[in-house]
């Protein structure tokens, strides 16, 4: 998925926009759903935010919405615990598992609904931001913000580390399937325990490699990237405009 979304970030339509009004946009967003904190203010915005990914900045429909399906499911596993009462007493309407009672009402269900929607909301709005926008645009960017120097290589060598993480796994994979290493359930189990013991290993050897090759090249505390001539789009203050003006009269009637 990583990198499904970092290959997007390069070809969609708003590549070349300034990552700050596409910033502008996400937390503008963001401060609307949690300031104004309604459902219909929510569902809004993230009607907004995925037409503005899919309508203009022609990400494909897939790839927008099997991302947000897959935060979707972690959300629900964290909204499961505001709907849910776990206790060791019996209460109305509770149905006792072991030792414990759970029990269900409607405001804590509602409640969960509303945080899910208000959360899911806002991550659409840094969806948008993430697949419109490659990593050294955000570099340029804090840098422009006077970020310190010292956050944005800890961002940058993470970033790169996840990508080191997942091919070392990809590797480790291949390998173990040409050895039939999945044969069958025992074999699974055999296989996946020794990734576990020797992912983590193989991937900090890479690092490390890595770290010498930056070395190398003259690498001095500082990653620089060349600047690039950004644009702004008229459309897209209109954009932001329009969705201001929407999910405020959504407040004012809900």
């Amino acid at each position: 998925m990583l990198r499904v979304i970092d290959r997007y970030a390069f070809t969609n339509r708003l590549r070349m926009v300034d990552p700050a009004q596409k910033s502008a946009i996400a937390l503008t967003t963001i401060v609307l759903c949690l300031v104004l904190d309604r459902p219909l203010v929510s569902g809004l915005a993230l009607l907004w935010m995925v037409g503005l990914a899919i309508g203009y900045a022609r990400l494909p429909w897939r790839v927008v919405i099997a991302v947000l399906s897959t935060e979707s499911m972690f959300l629900m596993l964290s909204v499961i615990g505001i709907a849910v009462r776990l206790g060791v007493d019996a209460s109305t309407a509770a149905v006792p598992i072991g030792p414990f009672w759970v029990s269900m009402d409607r405001s804590s269900v509602l409640l969960a609904g509303q945080v899910f929607i208000r959360v899911i909301a806002c991550v659409s709005a840094l969806n948008v931001l993430a697949l419109t926008t490659p990593l050294v645009d955000l570099i340029d960017l804090f840098h422009r913000w006077r970020i310190p120097t010292i956050l944005i290589e800890v961002m940058i060598l993470s970033y790169r580390a996840i990508f080191l993480l997942l091919d070392t796994l990809e590797r480790m994979v291949i390998a173990q399937k040409a050895r039939l290493g999945y044969a069958s359930w025992r074999s699974t189990l055999r296989s996946s325990a020794l990734i576990g013991s020797q992912l983590f290993m193989a991937a900090y050897q890479r690092s490390r490699m890595l770290e010498q090759a930056l070395i190398g090249r003259g690498f001095c505390g500082e990653v620089r990237v060349l600047p690039i001539r950004y644009h702004h789009d008229w459309r897209l203050w209109a954009f932001l405009v329009l969705m201001v003006i929407t999910v405020s009269l959504a407040r004012m009637w809900g």
